[in-house]
């Protein structure tokens, strides 16, 4: 792994980046899409229940889940280092929800020091 700066996958040249500072922007944009799309497929339901119903959190939480799955198994990343490290970001996340630009990466235990991306 190329990081710098002590951070496992930052600035590695290597990687495509989401440019700092710009990380939960994208989030809230991806968010706006599986909104819509979980609205749009919604049946059964009146104009204004798809405008104004809440989303169901199970189905939201599935497919966040099934797409970071998807995209670690798209680029390598141990499923492991994946699991480690999204646990680790929502249990910080219990005690600062303003932290949501970076993660603390987890790696194996065979891997180098963790870091921050």
């Amino acid at each position: 792994m190329a990081g710098t700066e002590g951070r496992v996958y930052g600035g590695d040249p290597n990687l495509i980046h989401v440019p700092d500072g710009t990380r939960a922007e994208l989030g809230k944009a991806m968010a706006k899409k599986l909104d819509m799309a979980m609205r749009e497929g919604a049946e059964n339901r009146t104009v204004g229940q798809r405008l104004y119903q809440a989303l169901c959190p199970g189905c939201y939480m599935v497919v966040g889940f099934d797409m970071l799955v998807t995209l670690a198994n798209q680029n390598g990343q141990s499923l492991n280092q994946l699991a480690d490290s999204m646990i680790g970001a929502f249990e910080q996340l219990k005690v600062n929800p303003e932290l949501i630009e970076e993660i603390f990466i987890k790696l194996d235990p065979c891997d180098a020091e963790p870091g921050q991306d």
